[in-house]
């Protein structure tokens, strides 16, 4: 089963996940790596192939590789036999269910580009990015513990609701509607109004454009609130996971500042801004 071929090298130089990756030490830099560019392959398997009988095919075909690997230690793929040459104690993540977990929700995903209600796009959430980030506190050297876990997770979805939020006009133009039909009707916007944007907003885009910066942006401070309760040593450990959410942060309060100017590009952080507190959350003053 052929897999799509980056265009791009990833991380992609200047961007939050390179700055992230930076921080990693150098004993955990080739296991986060790994789980970063399979996350970054897996996911995007719904969005970059357009027939959902092909996209089932090829995350099944991620689903037996998975299996291969947990149960008789073997795998096809470049990613997952460079994961089992990595010595145990390298990993730090031994839980395969995390991997199968997220190939789950992304299964869940090919049918449908639009949300009923918030509920069910959190469930997704917690289900895809949340375990990635789950996974990804493991892979730093956090202490396996349901608090550490919790960190992630929680943390992956306010990692979430920042990126649709930044991508909301580009996203809706390609078909994808990341706003809950629930919280649409909520702030009287149709769907749309996002998906073909006029010179000027929908009468209820700025209370549409607060509720969802205060909820990826709760999200954000609950994960990072979750990590502060952590001992020291788990608190350390993740220090790349603090820095991302900080940029993120960082970019919802962007996206915010610029309106609905969302509706028409995406809003990124500036690469010395990214690398700015990236720093310094890898020194330890932001957390």
């Amino acid at each position: 089963m052929p897999s799509i071929a980056p265009s791009s090298p990833f991380p992609r130089p200047g961007s939050s996940l390179a700055a992230t990756l930076a921080l990693v030490p150098v004993r955990r830099r080739p296991a986060s790596a790994i789980w970063l560019n399979w996350w970054h392959e897996v996911s995007a398997i719904p969005y970059a192939v357009s027939d959902p009988g092909v996209a089932e095919t090829k995350l099944r075909w991620w689903q037996q590789q998975v299996h291969g690997a947990a149960q008789h230690g073997q795998a096809e793929h470049p990613l997952l036999k460079a994961w089992l040459a990595l010595p145990l104690e390298d990993r730090g993540l031994q839980d395969w269910s995390l991997w199968l977990g997220q190939i789950d929700a992304l299964l869940g995903l090919l049918q449908q580009t639009r949300w009923l209600d918030q509920a069910t796009m959190l469930r997704h959430i917690d289900g895809s990015t949340g375990r990635a980030c789950e996974g990804a506190a493991l892979v730093l050297g956090a202490s396996d513990t349901d608090a550490t876990r919790a960190a992630g997770r929680q943390i992956g979805r306010g990692l979430r609701l920042t990126h649709q939020l930044a991508r909301l006009g580009q996203d809706a133009r390609a078909g994808w509607v990341h706003v809950p039909i629930d919280t649409l009707q909520a702030h009287a916007v149709r769907a749309h109004e996002l998906t073909k944007p006029g010179a000027q907003p929908p009468a209820g885009w700025s209370g549409l454009l607060a509720a969802l910066h205060a909820q990826a942006a709760d999200a954000l401070q609950q994960g990072l609130a979750l990590v502060r309760a952590l001992p020291a040593a788990d608190r350390r450990a993740l220090r790349p996971l603090v820095a991302l959410a900080r940029m993120h942060l960082a970019l919802i309060d962007e996206v915010r500042t610029h309106g609905d100017r969302v509706l028409h590009e995406r809003i990124m952080l500036t690469p010395l801004r990214k690398s700015w507190i990236a720093l310094r959350a890898g020194w330890g003053w932001l957390s």
